[in-house]
């Protein structure tokens, strides 16, 4: 991060120093990516909204004519962007039953006649909406309200055919095809983790992205397999075509206007490109905070005009890339006795480290024995951040012991549904076990008195602690 951000200073002293010189900055002319030789696509600029409209975890991304529409998983809504990422609403009510407001929406398709579908993994539902975000319906499977699902990713066919994949049976990952009027055409798929990127073609685990390329006979699904860290390929009523081979773990998909296809990889923090064939053509991006740079991007798409949007989930924003027409002009020279003036911001470097807040994560188990032992007070002092699961933080609302507001320093935060899944299934554990234990490998670290935890805890590399030895260590330095 620090190097990052070094980086990221000198870029813009040099762009200060430019513009004295210049009093103008070149912008290239985007167009929609004719070349003779395939080359990456360069960065355009990044939006993320500003104060109540910045981003949290945006996850899903859709396009409507001059709208950008993201799902944001940690505020539990859709926000509509201009096309340059000016902030213009929210939207996320809805009419199921008892449910009057989406709880975790990730992906996003538009139909042909510009409606916005929303899958809610936390309601097992899909929503849809209009392009200006008023409710219109829930979308119903095969006419069955009890359809038991939990979608994901989704995709219209240039038929208006919807496909859906399904990760609610953990047996039986699968894609789910309807046609527009909600009758189920065909499905296929079933849940496997692989050895190597060709085994068991057809099975699934956690599809997180569909793509329909053509029409008729020709035309393919392209599915990213994400925890099997591959795309594969089908024809529409399911026929396995071929695996292409990914670099990490594939998220969303989406197709060019000359059939390219982008590869969202999440753990490679990047996007990749491919021809239909599964050849690599070329990938963009990198760890990291600064211009460019991703932090688990999670989806894609392309534009009327060839640019690429992608959600940078934890950097909490969208890139926008696209292709230059021409290249930029260049730029005067920085003489050796102005570089000075590039090395000033550099004492900014101190600030992140005065700035950060280590994250521990508590159970209720540890908090109830601080109380008891009278020592709350020891975890409120210095910049530490104490999160929990967002069940158990709301025990504590309202509650405070020793002067200190409970309901203020226990932080309720999300946590992921997949890396849950995952670790339920390898300890056999309850799912809200499970979650706090993904809470604490994301941080790394976990504050508990329960001996089992521990030792699941201690089994996926998470630093753990209980009363005594929290207090040995880190009482004593405030």
């Amino acid at each position: 991060m620090l190097i990052a951000l070094a980086v990221v200073l000198a870029a813009l002293s040099y762009a200060a120093f430019y513009y004295s010189q210049n009093r103008r900055l070149p912008i290239p002319e985007v167009v929609a990516g004719t070349q003779t030789t395939f080359q990456p696509p360069e960065s355009l600029f990044a939006f993320s909204g500003t104060d109540a409209q910045a981003m949290t975890k945006p996850t899903g991304i859709g396009v409507v004519a001059d709208k950008v529409f993201v799902t944001d998983f940690s505020l539990r809504t859709v926000r509509a962007y201009t096309r340059d990422g000016g902030y213009l609403f929210d939207f996320g009510p809805i009419k199921d039953g008892a449910n009057t407001a989406m709880n975790s929406p990730v992906h996003i398709a538009v139909s042909k006649d510009n409606e916005i579908w929303v899958t809610d993994r936390g309601l097992k539902g899909v929503y849809i909406f209009d392009a200006a975000g008023k409710y219109l319906r829930k979308f119903i499977p095969n006419g069955d309200p009890k359809f038991a699902w939990s979608p994901l990713a989704i995709a219209f066919g240039p038929d208006g055919n919807i496909y859906i994949s399904d990760v609610g049976n953990t047996e039986k990952h699968r894609i789910l095809v309807f046609a527009p009027d909600g009758r189920l055409i065909t499905e296929w798929g079933h849940t496997e983790q692989i050895v190597s990127a060709g085994d068991s073609p057809g099975s699934f685990l956690f599809p997180n992205g569909i793509a329909v390329s053509g029409t008729g006979a020709g035309a393919l699904v392209f599915v990213a397999d994400g925890n099997n860290r591959r795309v594969q390929v089908f024809k529409t009523d399911g026929t396995f075509v071929r695996i292409i081979n990914t670099s990490g773990t594939p998220r969303g998909v989406a197709l060019d206007a000359q059939g390219h296809l982008y590869v969202v990889d999440a753990l490679s923090h990047r996007v990749d490109i491919y021809d239909q064939k599964g050849t690599l053509l070329t990938t963009f991006g990198e760890n990291g905070v600064g211009p460019g740079q991703f932090n688990f991007p999670n989806d894609v798409t392309v534009d009327s005009d060839g640019r690429i949007l992608v959600t940078d989930r934890d950097n909490n924003q969208v890139q926008v890339w696209g292709y230059a027409k021409a290249e930029i002009p260049g730029v005067t020279k920085v003489s050796a006795a102005s570089w000075w003036l590039l090395l000033l911001p550099l004492a900014l470097l101190l600030l992140p480290v005065l700035w950060r807040r280590p994250r521990f994560v508590v159970t209720p188990d540890f908090v109830d024995g601080m109380i008891v032992a009278e020592m709350v007070a020891k975890m409120a002092r210095g910049r530490r951040r104490w999160v929990m699961t967002e069940a158990d933080a709301a025990g504590y609302a309202g509650r405070s012991a020793e002067g200190v507001a409970l309901g203020e320093l226990l932080h309720g935060e999300p946590y992921s549904d997949t890396d849950a899944g995952l670790i339920k299934d390898r300890f056999s554990i309850t799912a809200s076990r499970a979650g706090l234990l993904a809470m604490a490998k994301h941080y790394r670290v976990l504050c508990t008195d329960d001996v089992e935890l521990a030792r699941f805890a201690a089994a996926l590399g998470i630093d753990v602690y209980d009363r005594a030895s929290w207090l040995a260590k880190f009482a004593k330095k405030g």
